[in-house]
């Protein structure tokens, strides 16, 4: 039998009571007692040991030793799989390297957000920041190496042993973890309590939004609509509720609200969140900054905005242009033969383009057409064109005129995969009839994209055609993962490169 106290809410509901001098003071009701049988002394038990257990300090404090302690073991363990004999026996380089891994690790997870809470985030942001920090340590320990001369007598397979037991071992780890925790919040344990304020609309989506993802471990006790939302109504509901949390669920024009119920919250050290609704007022996604010192939100940020984001696909940019252009060396030279023997004129077209944040630079294609001047503006090339020869035709219909924007990706104005540049004359046209247009220019322009492989290739012939290529864009830019770059750039291969639009 186990008796326990039955705590109101955090914070203490003053009752006026008076002192021998007559002086009044606020004191907390005093907590009721009841007993638990023996199921409910085992449930307390163990809720209270896993609370503790999955504590975010607790957590973090556990996994910075085993993130420590783990490089220590892979070095030995790589060293008895591949060397055979004791690590010193190999080189003084390789003990040394096993004791300052778990240095450099221990100073470089915890800036890479190895620790934050793995709460409400899904199982590729627990993974990658981890995946990164390895990686960086492998590359700290290779400079210290490189810098005492010492790089020789290293290892490569030890060395890459290490890394890959390194590497397997904190990724499940991590993955079995966040399971087993998210397996226990579905099953009741750990559970955030939320008294959650908002309209009608805003209380139902975050409601459906809790209930969807119930691994994340909130629930929701009350909801006060914003008629009820004064600070009495939300105190009323803590009462007795041992509250965790409280959503406010605002927009930003009903923000006036805000001062009242902060004001009564503040008798409180439960936690606060505002959760705007910015889903109509952000053009991309949105995402918090901090400038000059003040909390900010850019509502058109993209997904490949970010040092990480932006710093992969730009190495990855480069080595996949570099390696295209060296093997298809002879192609090019081939085509630019043929080119310069099909028409007078210069074999690359020079074109000025919009590149990120609308910075013009000349884009680069092969000649395709006779050489001519615009009597009015741009014209789009349409089936039949006269101007077009009939290599260009073929370069135009497999894409082959565009080989050469790979120079331009080497030069950091373009990247593989991306919304294609359209002529400024264009887009000076379609700003003023697709909402939305000019976002697509919130990151590098591509040689293909997702719009093409779905089929908006070529010719935009009617506005229709116009929105829905930027819808495609804007998908891109919304949703966009390394793995989407791949996907994107396989379809190209294997079906993008031809089109029934392109003339």
């Amino acid at each position: 039998m186990m008796i326990v106290a039955d705590f109101p809410p955090p914070f203490l509901q003053p009752e006026s009571i008076k002192d021998m001098d007559g002086g009044v003071h606020a004191v907390g009701k005093i907590p009721e007692l009841r007993i638990l049988s023996g199921g409910e002394h085992l449930k307390a038990l163990l809720v209270g040991v896993l609370r503790s257990m999955m504590g975010h300090w607790a957590r973090e404090q556990l996994l910075r030793l085993f993130d420590a302690l783990l490089w220590l073991v892979g070095a030995y363990v790589a060293g008895s799989l591949w060397l055979g004999v004791p690590l010193e026996a190999k080189g003084w380089i390789h003990l040394m390297l096993a004791y300052v891994f778990p240095l450099i690790a221990f100073m470089i997870y915890p800036s890479m957000g190895c620790y934050r809470s793995w709460r409400s985030i899904d199982y590729l942001s627990v993974v990658k920041p981890v995946v990164l920090s390895i990686l960086v340590v492998g590359l700290s320990a290779l400079t210290i190496t490189f810098l005492m001369h010492e790089i020789g007598a290293l290892s490569r397979v030890w060395f890459m042993l290490t890394l890959s037991f390194v590497l397997g071992t904190a990724v499940s780890v991590r993955l079995v973890a966040v399971g087993i925790m998210r397996w226990l919040r579905r099953n009741g344990c750990d559970l955030r309590r939320i008294i959650l304020v908002g309209d009608a609309e805003r209380l139902a989506y975050m409601r459906q939004s809790v209930s969807e993802h119930p691994g994340f471990g909130f629930s929701i006790v009350s909801t006060l609509g914003y008629e009820d939302g004064a600070a009495a109504s939300i105190l009323d509901a803590m009462a007795g509720q041992n509250i965790d949390e409280v959503w406010m669920a605002l927009s930003p024009e009903k923000m006036e609200r805000m001062d009242s119920l902060l004001g009564a919250l503040s008798q409180s050290p439960v936690s606060v969140r505002w959760i705007p609704d910015i889903r109509w007022h952000a053009l991309l996604n949105s995402r918090e900054e901090n400038l000059m010192g003040h909390p900010s939100l850019l509502l058109n940020a993209t997904a490949i905005d970010g040092s990480q984001g932006r710093l992969l696909k730009s190495i990855f940019d480069r080595l996949f242009s570099l390696l295209v252009l060296l093997l298809l060396s002879p192609l090019l030279l081939l085509i630019a033969v043929l080119v310069k023997l099909s028409s007078p004129g210069p074999i690359i077209f020079h074109q000025a383009r919009q590149g990120i944040s609308g910075k013009p630079f000349q884009c680069l294609k092969f000649r395709t057409m006779v050489t001519h001047r615009e009597e009015s503006g741009l014209t789009q090339a349409t089936v039949n064109d006269s101007r077009v020869t009939p290599l260009g035709a073929f370069l135009r219909k497999t894409s082959l005129d565009e080989l050469p924007q790979f120079f331009n990706v080497l030069a950091g104005d373009m990247s593989v995969v991306g919304p294609r540049p359209h002529a400024i004359q264009h887009n000076e046209f379609y700003t003023k009839q697709v909402y939305g247009y000019m976002q697509r220019y919130r990151t590098k322009p591509g040689i293909t994209g997702w719009a093409q492989i779905n089929g908006y290739r070529g010719e935009t012939d009617t506005l229709q055609k116009m929105v829905k290529r930027v819808e495609y864009d804007i998908y891109y830019m919304k949703n966009w993962s390394f793995l989407l770059d791949l996907k994107i750039i396989f379809a190209t291969a294997f079906s993008g490169w031809m089109g029934r639009n392109a003339y």
